[in-house]
């Protein structure tokens, strides 16, 4: 009997060594588990597969289901909270070394392990034509991507030829992929075309909620990740919420009504909505703050490789581009689209970035001014007909498309107020807003004329690499044959020596720090003003409203760590 005692308590005690807790994340949060977040969406995502996601309708759903080994603090540097419970650097800052949670499992239940780690770098990231924007931000100064060594079962380390300040960022934010998922689309050469909307059943990850339904046109429902790696205090397992819901609403007048109706618990009022929000919050029941201006930017975007080779000749006229930042009344658009709450553009980076250099302005002012914009066409050979009418030296008038994404109301408004002024100077812009995905697949195409549009932004201008960089993904108002074969023709296509500045400067950012870091995206934004390769509208203020019984992760957002900041810590009453 004794013998059987000791062999239950032996097995008993193997059983629990099998059984015992991941290493979770132990979180300050003190919230109830239970209930549904619902947020809006003006479109549902165009994929799932995070490598070809390149637009914020699939990016914002991804980048919730899926994690990275780092996460990005209040002020959005890199910081513990993620896969990675230890980083370190060796002494001579070519290596970054990431020690892995050990334990935690996919949402499948599926162990996550050092091979995904692997797998997501060696077999895709890292990988010539196997994302979107291919592995250019990895590498470092010598174009040189990092040696992957696996340490143990639980660190990993990445050693660049030269410390790499932008590569270990990218490694660091790059969402982990689970390879006995994806893996067999890698062997088989079918990754590009997995994880489609329609596989949403197929979808695992290692974020907070995962996605399980998608009504096009109506919602995306995302449940809880029940093997979730995080814990409060009070060891309550996160997430608290249950599930979170996108509704899908066709314009942003819709999407108001339905917060102030009380179906929408997390709203980003824009600044012309802002008045009426804050003027009903003490009655309603909502807590309502400002902050600095956005990081992201928005623009209007001319595509200087177009084939038409006389809109071509317009457009990569600067003298051209410069008449149209005078063309654009900024002030007066902050005071009437904006109630106040924005900050002009003139460069890719926004006042609220310590990388924003304010030379600009002053180098650069442009103020709007019709007899400015008639100056700089004039310099850039263009003339008037006797009707009136902008004219290039051939006689053919000036004619193009703008586009922007219908239902974006202060978008709409730019490209209307942009064609009015435009009239002025006779030059002719027809306005066509559009679906956003359509909007986004003629952008990367690219087949356009110009699009009023934005890009998301970080606290650190080395997140726009995909865009500035000669071979980016992104770099969509001049790509190159080689990106764009099927619509770049080699035999027009130019590169300008502003655009040779700008690549080199991203290039030598990898492995600068500090003042040297500064100092030349302060000249990357004076390139940018001189020759306005986008022409930068307005930076709005950070703005934000919710439900006094929905309590966020950060009770005090910026436009670093906002609403949705770290969504495993919010809750309800």
């Amino acid at each position: 009997m004794k013998k059987l005692a000791l062999l239950l308590v032996v097995l008993f005690a193997v059983g629990f060594a099998f059984a015992q807790e991941p290493e979770y994340l132990v979180t300050d949060y003190d919230g109830k588990p239970g209930g549904t977040l619902y947020l809006s969406t003006t479109q549902g995502p165009k994929t799932l597969n995070d490598s070809w996601a390149q637009e914020t309708s699939s990016t914002d759903i991804i980048d919730i289901f899926l994690d990275a080994l780092l996460d990005a603090d209040l002020s959005g540097n890199p910081s513990g909270g993620g896969l990675a419970k230890d980083w370190w650097y060796s002494e001579d800052q070519k290596t970054v070394f990431f020690q892995i949670r050990d334990g935690l499992k996919w949402s499948d239940g599926e162990p996550f392990t050092i091979d995904d780690v692997v797998f997501t770098f060696k077999d895709i990231y890292f990988v010539e034509g196997m994302t979107a924007n291919g592995p250019t931000g990895y590498v470092d100064s010598n174009d040189v991507l990092p040696e992957i060594e696996v340490v143990d079962d639980t660190t990993i380390s990445f050693t660049w030829s030269t410390p790499s300040y932008w590569g270990f960022r990218a490694v660091a934010w790059t969402n982990i992929l689970p390879e006995h998922k994806l893996g067999p689309a890698v062997e088989n050469g079918t990754y590009q075309q997995a994880w489609t909307v329609d596989e949403i059943g197929e979808v695992v990850g290692m974020g907070p909620f995962i996605p399980v339904e998608y009504t096009e046109g109506t919602r995306v429902l995302l449940e809880r990740n029940p093997h979730f790696y995080a814990v409060d205090k009070n060891g309550v397992k996160l997430p608290y919420l249950d599930r979170v819901i996108f509704q899908i609403v066709p314009d942003l007048n819709t999407e108001l009504l339905k917060f102030e109706a009380g179906e929408l618990d997390i709203y980003a009022p824009t600044a012309e909505n802002f008045p009426r929000i804050a003027g009903q919050a003490e009655e309603k029941g909502w807590v309502v703050g400002t902050g600095g201006p956005v990081t992201g930017s928005s623009f209007v975007t001319i595509n200087l490789g177009h084939q038409d080779p006389v809109k071509r000749s317009w457009f990569t006229n600067v003298h051209f581009r410069r008449a149209l930042v005078y063309l654009l009344d900024r002030e007066s658009i902050i005071e009437t689209l904006y109630n106040g709450l924005g900050t002009p553009l003139y460069g890719p980076v926004p006042p609220s970035s310590g990388f924003y250099n304010p030379e600009i302005e002053e180098a650069f002012p442009y103020k709007y001014s019709i007899i400015r914009a008639r100056l700089e066409l004039r310099q850039g050979g263009f003339d008037w007909d006797n009707a009136g009418n902008l004219i290039d030296a051939d006689g053919n008038r000036v004619e193009f498309n703008l586009s922007t994404n219908a239902g974006n109301n202060v978008r709409e408004a730019i490209g209307n107020i942009l064609v009015e002024s435009a009239s002025k100077v006779g030059m002719k812009i027809n306005f066509r807003p559009m679906q956003f995905n359509t909007l986004v697949t003629q952008l990367t195409q690219p087949n356009y004329d110009a699009i009023v549009i934005g890009l998301t932004g970080g606290s650190d201008p080395g997140s726009g690499w995909n865009v500035w960089r000669l071979d980016g993904g992104l770099h969509f108002f001049n790509y190159s044959p080689e990106l764009r074969p099927d619509t770049i023709d080699p035999e027009t296509y130019k590169v300008y020596d502003w655009e040779k500045r700008i690549h080199e400067i991203y290039v030598e950012s990898l492995g600068a720090f500090g003042e040297d870091r500064y100092d030349l995206f302060a000249e990357f934004q004076m390139l940018c003003a001189e020759y306005q390769p986008m022409i930068y509208t307005i930076a709005q203020n950070y703005l934000y409203a919710h439900p006094e019984n929905v309590h966020l992760a950060n009770p005090n957002p910026n436009p670093f760590a906002g609403q949705l900041w770290r969504m495993y810590g919010i809750w309800k009453d």
